[in-house]
């Protein structure tokens, strides 16, 4: 037999045994196996748990209704069963059984039964033959919320270096407890400069950590946030300066809840304009750093803008 009718005989039994039924019931009923080696041995790789078409422990086991979100936060209590509970209800939820690629092996070369991932176009198409295809579709094309939150919004992976470096337009602060004064210094600093991005939750040496923060310490950071601002001299116009709470995962997948990187992004309106803190007080970015001015300084830059 040829390698690409080995292909299609495998794709074919996969898909006879993931059909909207099996699928459903996939992972739901405890394994009555004692010899089962999953039942045996629970830290095995996941594309040995699958194997098994039951579930062994809380990490394996799904549940019988669809209605939690097809997505996986890490560090969740889920006490209202939003969400879901393990890796495998995630993977083998309608909304997402069969759309991501393969992560075992290459797609051709994936021999793993009841692999939940995309190997090629004709197996979504046939082992989706029912009404939540069709709703798939229409989320992804609409880009969903669910599906934007986990692939295509902004985030960053924990204890992960990133590909930027401190520069002039570029900052990063790494606090273990927020400080809202160095905060206003640094923005202070970029409205003076040419503008840029404060990163916090980032280290010095680029390696993404975060800052954690629930629903409420974001709000409260935010409105302390905008006081400050409103306090500058000139006052700071809406448009300079942009706040963003980028999540962070775990990994690719898995979401870790209340933990974030905050960006400040400082846009550059009016370059002959000189900017003064909350404090009255008047800083310049320099390279990976700032300075805060003294008098002779604050006169020489605002000639310095008024000539430019």
């Amino acid at each position: 037999m040829d390698m690409k009718k080995a292909i299609k005989k495998r794709i074919e039994i996969q898909l006879k045994q993931m059909n909207k039924q099996s699928l459903q019931e996939f992972k739901v009923n405890f394994c009555q196996n004692t010899k089962c080696q999953v039942r045996q041995d629970h830290f095995m790789p996941l594309q040995q748990i699958i194997q098994c078409q039951y579930y062994h422990n809380n990490s394996d086991k799904r549940r019988n209704s669809n209605n939690y979100k097809p997505i996986y936060i890490c560090d969740q209590n889920n006490e209202g069963n939003d969400f879901c509970n393990n890796i495998i209800e995630y993977l083998y939820h309608p909304r997402i059984y069969g759309t991501l690629p393969c992560k075992f092996e290459k797609s051709q070369n994936c021999n793993v039964q009841h692999c939940p991932f995309k190997h090629d176009e004709n197996q979504i198409k046939q082992a989706f033959q029912y009404k939540i295809f069709t709703k798939l579709n229409q989320i992804l094309e609409s880009k969903s919320k669910e599906n934007d939150l986990l692939f295509n919004s902004k985030k960053y992976i924990q204890r992960i270096e990133i590909n930027q470096f401190e520069d002039l337009k570029h900052e990063f602060k790494q606090f273990k407890e927020i400080r809202m004064d160095l905060i206003m210094n640094y923005i202070c600093a970029f409205l003076n400069s040419q503008g840029g991005i404060l990163y916090i939750g980032i280290t010095d040496k680029g390696i993404v950590q975060g800052i954690k923060m629930t629903r409420k310490q974001k709000d409260d950071f935010q409105i302390e946030f905008d006081n400050n601002l409103r306090h500058f001299d000139p006052i700071v116009l809406p448009e300079q300066v942009e706040l963003m709470f980028v999540p962070i995962y775990k990994d690719e997948l898995i979401m870790i809840q209340d933990l974030f990187v905050i960006e400040i992004k400082i846009n550059v309106v009016d370059k002959k304009q000189l900017y003064f803190t909350n404090q009255n007080e008047a800083y310049i970015k320099r390279n990976a750093t700032i300075n805060q001015l003294k008098p002779k300084e604050i006169k020489d830059l605002v000639l310095l803008k008024l000539m430019s």
